[in-house]
């Protein structure tokens, strides 16, 4: 009896490691919404919201700045977040970005010595603002204080980069000696010695005092070697040796390819991938990777079981809530139909029409010639003209403004499809914000020309809020808000623009 006893006790002790290896194998990943905090301009209420709704595990921001002062802001998107189970992942910096800008800003003796036939190009410019020499105690004594600062907000975790994809390391003599880094150029022969000594710090500084985060580091393949990255020895490297203890997050393009995708995760455990959906360079940018083309990248990156997928866009509203919400949809359950994926989609753009939940639009003003949904076309030199009628007369948001190009001028216009009379238009600016435009016009087409209405153009515009002008009637099949100066050179912009009938 005690020797069956004594063999049931040796099977369970055998089995249970496999069976829990199983059941990990079995685990769905995680799967996460990944913005940038400007992006979502005060309403970040709305990305923790879509994220619960969509049974997401929670959200990576950057930008979040949970190590600046009491890190008040941080603290409230955690507690918010947290209410509604979802998870708060700080993007961080770990030299470079805002972190490090802080650092070279506040002891500009720390900052990185770049080479002289680095330092006049992109990179270069960036990285003598950002990058601090890891050689000096004094950086990562900072650079310690800075993380530990984070953690105490109440996040979940970090997701770190270590200024392997937009900047030029540090070149000192002690740097170059360390890293490996005289070879370093603008865009190739990053020192892979760099992030692996860099996240080996943050796991060291992290995992005594706050053992309960979950550490990641995201990496872009296209800095390590040319697609299709399967015989990239330095993507194979960064894979094995970078510290157990983080989860090594891959990315490229829309998606790390199949292939590639299926030697990293064999190659490590803790494995994660990340999705652009393409929608992510600016109010103009339209969604690349559509739902249907997201379908089977999704089917063979989770059959890889990886630890976790992040899927990056913009903000849950308009276009970017269609895309998020489906891919969410399809992350959830890929073994979904086209034909599924498709009424998905038809699903959420039914929620962004005028006055849905996920539309920019909040309301719509009465008899307004140029309201949303009305016969008026509206387009923009740049940026997304539709701003500017979304019904948000706020000081700092809902606002049309241009893309960071140092525009000369700019316009917003209005094309009706026959003739209207107009005899009074109403104007809505920013308090004191970065696109307050200063001298401009309102003008109508007529004879195959531009004219301004009475009363133009307006110089160095001081008003703050609402402005009403009216003028002797007008009709005209064409309008536009013409500016020529703003407070700020590089940006221009209108908060809202109601053109109305005399």
């Amino acid at each position: 009896m005690k020797a069956k006893m004594l063999l049931c006790l040796i099977v369970v002790f055998v089995a249970l490691p496999l069976y829990s290896q199983e059941c990990a194998e079995k685990k769905s990943p995680d799967l996460y919404f990944w913005l940038w905090w400007n992006n979502l301009e005060g309403r970040w209420q709305e990305l923790v919201d879509f994220a619960a709704k969509q049974k997401m595990n929670g959200v990576v921001i950057w930008g979040l700045q949970g190590w600046k002062g009491d890190g008040a802001q941080c603290r409230e998107v955690v507690r918010y977040a947290h209410e509604r189970n979802v998870r708060v992942i700080h993007g961080f910096g770990l030299n470079g970005y805002e972190e490090g800008k802080c650092i070279v800003t506040e002891h500009p003796e720390l900052a990185a010595m770049i080479p002289s036939a680095l330092a006049n190009t992109q990179a270069g410019k960036w990285s003598r603002e950002a990058i601090f020499c890891p050689s000096k105690p004094k950086s990562m004594e900072l650079l310690r204080e800075m993380l530990l600062r984070a953690a105490d907000t109440g996040i979940d975790g970090f997701n770190f980069e270590t200024a392997d994809v937009d900047y030029i390391t540090c070149h000192c003599p002690e740097c170059e000696k360390r890293f490996q880094s005289a070879n370093e150029t603008e865009h190739t022969n990053k020192p892979l010695l760099w992030p692996l000594e860099h996240l080996k710090f943050a796991a060291d500084v992290l995992t005594r005092s706050h053992p309960n985060l979950w550490l990641n580091c995201e990496f872009a393949m296209q800095n390590f070697g040319p697609s299709p990255y399967t015989d990239c020895e330095a993507l194979v490297r960064i894979n094995n040796e970078i510290d157990p203890r983080i989860t090594v997050v891959w990315c490229e393009s829309w998606a790390p390819p199949e292939a590639i995708a299926r030697k990293l995760r064999t190659g490590r455990q803790n494995v994660g991938f990340y999705i652009r959906s393409g929608a992510i360079q600016g109010w103009e940018a339209k969604s690349v990777l559509s739902p249907e083309k997201l379908l089977p990248i999704a089917r063979y990156l989770l059959a890889l079981k990886p630890v976790c997928v992040m899927y990056r866009s913009w903000r849950p509203l308009d276009r970017w809530a269609v895309n998020m919400g489906a891919a969410s949809e399809i992350l959830h359950k890929p073994n979904m139909s086209e034909a599924e994926v498709r009424e998905v989609v038809t699903k959420y753009k039914a929620m962004i029409a005028p006055g849905g939940p996920y539309s920019f639009i909040r309301h719509i003003a009465p008899d307004n010639l140029i309201a949303p949904g009305g016969k008026a076309k509206l387009s923009a030199s740049s940026g997304d003209a539709i701003r500017i009628v979304d019904g948000v007369a706020d000081p700092n948001d809902g606002i049309w403004r241009t893309e960071r190009n140092s525009p000369k001028e700019a316009f917003v216009a209005a094309d009706w499809p026959e003739p209207v009379t107009v005899g009074r238009v109403r104007i809505f600016h920013q308090a004191d914000g970065q696109y307050r435009s200063l001298d401009y016009t309102i003008q109508y087409w007529a004879d195959n020309t531009w004219r301004d209405v009475e009363g133009m153009p307006i110089k160095g515009n001081a008003v703050q809020g609402w402005v009403e002008y009216k003028f002797t009637p007008i009709r005209t099949d064409r309008m536009r808000i013409f500016i020529t100066r703003a407070k700020y050179g590089n940006r221009m912009g209108i908060g809202e623009w109601e053109v109305y009938a005399p």
